[in-house]
């Protein structure tokens, strides 16, 4: 023991014994404190990278978002565009005005300011829009033929259009080619607002506290940016105009390089300002095109999502002011730089940890907040993220969804484990799906129709881990479009029953007139004699079915005039008062005295009425019920509900109740031909004829019924004045 410890103090006095060793010893230990300082800030750097580019990459999902919600826009407008066009030929100019104005309102919201019809010359036919705003074809040095000069479901290249005050707008024109009589084909056009339709899906974005999106062309021109004065404006060179001393290489060879090209990514470039704050500000930026059939593969439209690089670096400038406090304790307490390296290491670790775990929390807020269903789903076909939109659409909470697959949401009918195998198998194979259309029912037992498009995801290292979906409702728009279906059916159907009774009437009065004259040489009394009437009967029958026929074909045009809506409802009611105290069936009215006149045949109109009445009382036959007829006016128009408490239209059958002959009812009790006929009266008028319906059959826990309703633009409205011809005392039964 006495040799080691001698040893040990022979050691330590060479040592201390060496000249300058205290400097030596201070150089040391700043240069291992420097280096450990420097893998600190080298880590804390690799963190912050790492989060910008999970930011970046929270940003490219709602460019992409976005980027789907201007598709959907475009085809929805183009679609509807389409239907229309196949409709205007033979249309009377009363019906395609209203026709025009109903598509521009419901489209305004997307930027259509005004649609219109072209002969094939270019004159301008008709010409419908909304407000008093000057659109650049009715300028002089502007023909409406260079405006639509473009082909089917093709967007035209954009006009930029300065007005006299306010800054430019950029219009685009969507047209479809349109049969117009005597077989000539014209153009039936809307012209769009393209800064109105992309600010639509652009305007809310909000990227971490202050981001925003802006769009750009093929050309670089700002379709749309939160800076209202750069709309319309090439951004290489508005940028540089505004901020001259700063320079904007990087985000120009962005938008040269990849965005103009129609590629996604991520990146940084240098500002100027940012929401009023001037300044040289670093920002993330995150980019994707506008993938449409629409736009066509050379009009390039591209969306950024961007923020400053501060939205994330804000919190973690707090762990460089920790470094520095925690270097100064460390050269002040020598003799404690161990622990307080390890105590400095630790706390560093966490509070990059909180900050990762607040970042993620941020970005699922944000994405847990869309309106659309995001839904992330895992190898497994199970649910891993559910947010608010899938919540407002399908009505169940996240706790209800998460780690389970989407039977719950698939109706009984359709095989869920085929299609849910099908749609993983197309996304694992082509990297994604788009524009799945399929059939879903909420919690609530509402069947909707949801417009599913579906992305692989990767790790780092290529591995799939999953796949997004993203949801939207589109039952309302499916709805729609089976309306239109239906209704070109039923002309259709209708040109060719008025063909088949004209061609059948001629053979019927024969066979009417010779029984006539047959039963004059036959004793009343006789075999023949009852025979013969048993011939006229049914032949009478037989023209009954061919005037219903005539009537469904619109060939009995009526009486054209205007009359009361409210002495020809308390005519029909008269009328079947008695039949519903037979029925049990109690009757509640809202008919106000003082509703404008409609434009129209008196006689058709209580037909409708009546017919209504008497489907109602045969959806509450046996078990009796309510039925209730109110009428109510709202912006020119005056409608009519008629209300039963009966057993409801199943789903099932909802798309054919209008189709001729279809009905429910046993043989002989029914000709199928009420609905049809009514369909066909209403559409003459320029009216309209809905429904809504809960049948017993598909929801047994809910009260069943059905409300048909019909509505009139008022004769102030039609334009047709005059004096109310009193038509409403007699029926019109066919």
């Amino acid at each position: 023991m006495k040799v080691s410890s001698e040893i040990l103090r022979r050691v330590l006095g060479f040592i201390f014994g060496i000249k300058h060793f205290a400097l030596i010893a201070s150089l040391v230990f700043f240069v291992i404190i420097s280096i450990a300082l420097f893998l600190i800030f080298q880590n804390a750097q690799i963190m912050l990278d790492r989060i910008n580019i999970d930011f970046n990459q929270m940003q490219l999902v709602l460019a992409n978002q976005a980027a789907t919600q201007i598709d959907s826009d475009l085809s929805t407008i183009s679609k509807e565009l389409e239907i229309m066009a196949r409709h205007i030929e033979g249309m009377p100019d009363r019906t395609l005005n209203s026709t025009l104005m109903t598509f521009i309102e419901r489209t305004n919201t997307k930027g259509v300011l005004a649609a219109g019809l072209i002969d094939p010359g270019g004159e301008l036919l008709n010409l419908q829009k909304i407000g008093d705003e000057l659109l650049p074809f009715e300028k002089a040095d502007i023909s409406p033929s260079g405006l639509v000069s473009c082909s089917v479901s093709v967007l035209s290249e954009s006009l930029p259009f300065e007005r006299e005050k306010g800054p430019t707008i950029i219009y685009g024109v969507l047209c479809h080619q349109a049969e117009l009589s005597g077989g000539s084909e014209g153009k039936l056009f809307a012209v769009i607002n393209i800064p109105g339709l992309v600010k639509n899906s652009t305007e809310k974005i909000r990227s971490g506290k202050t981001g925003y999106a802006w769009v750009v062309d093929k050309w670089g021109m700002f379709l749309y940016h939160p800076e209202s004065d750069f709309i319309g404006k090439n951004a290489f060179i508005a940028r540089q105009e505004r901020e001259p001393y700063i320079s904007f290489a990087a985000i120009n060879e962005i938008m040269k390089e990849k965005m103009l090209k129609g590629q996604e990514g991520i990146g940084t470039y240098e500002s100027g300002w940012h929401r009023g704050i001037e300044g040289r500000i670093t920002k993330l930026i995150a980019y994707t095109p506008v993938k449409s059939e629409i736009l066509g593969e050379d009009n390039v439209w591209a969306i950024a999502v961007a923020a400053p690089t501060t939205e994330v670096a804000e919190a973690v400038h707090g762990v460089y002011i920790r470094h520095i406090a925690a270097e100064g304790a460390i050269i002040a307490a020598m003799f404690i730089f161990g622990i307080l390296l390890v105590l400095y290491q630790f706390s560093l670790s966490e509070a990059l940890k909180q900050q990762v775990s607040e970042k993620e929390k941020y970005i699922l807020s944000i994405l847990g907040n869309s309106l659309d269903a995001i839904v992330f789903i895992d190898n497994e076909n199970r649910i891993k993220v559910w947010n608010r939109g899938a919540e407002k659409i399908f009505g169940y909470t996240e706790e209800e969804m998460m780690g389970h697959t989407f039977h719950k949401i698939i109706p009984p009918e359709i095989d869920a484990e085929k299609e849910l195998n099908s749609i993983a198998d197309e996304v694992m194979e082509k990297g994604y799906i788009r524009h799945y259309l399929a059939k879903r029912i909420t919690r609530g037992g509402r069947r909707v129709t949801i417009d599913i498009s579906r992305t692989l995801i990767r790790d780092e290292e290529g591995n799939v881990i999953g796949s997004t979906a993203i949801m939207k409702d589109v039952t309302e728009k499916m709805e729609f479009e089976t309306r239109i279906y239906n209704t070109e059916k039923l002309a259709s159907i209708g040109n060719l029953a008025a063909g088949v009774a004209h061609e059948i009437n001629n053979p019927l009065a024969i066979i009417l007139g010779f029984a006539d004259l047959l039963k004059e040489k036959f004793d009343k009394d006789s075999q023949e004699y009852s025979d013969i009437v048993t011939i006229e009967e049914n032949a009478n029958n037989a023209k009954k079915i061919v005037e219903n026929l005539l009537g469904f074909a619109r060939i009995t045009e009526g009486m054209a005039d205007v009359f009361d809506i409210t002495e020809s409802i308390n005519t029909v009611i008269s009328i079947v008062k008695n039949t519903l105290i037979t029925s049990k069936v109690e009757l509640a009215t809202e008919v106000p005295e003082n509703l404008p006149q409609i434009c129209g045949d008196a006689r058709e109109f209580q037909q409708v009425i009546f017919n209504l009445i008497n489907n109602a009382l045969a959806a509450m036959e046996g078990s009796g019920g309510t039925l209730t007829i109110s009428c109510y006016e709202k912006n020119d128009w005056v409608f009519v509900t008629v209300n039963d408490t009966g057993t409801g239209i199943p789903e099932r059958i909802k798309r054919r109740i209008f189709d001729p002959f279809f009905t429910t009812k046993e043989v002989g009790k029914g000709t199928g031909l009420g609905l049809s006929l009514c369909y066909g009266i209403v559409n003459k008028h320029g009216g309209r004829l809905t429904f809504k319906s809960v049948s017993a059959e598909d929801f047994p826990n809910r009260v069943s019924g059905s409300t048909f309703i019909v509505s009139f633009p008022a004769a102030e409205r039609a334009g047709i004045p005059g004096e109310v011809k009193d038509d409403s005392k007699n029926i019109g039964h066919r």
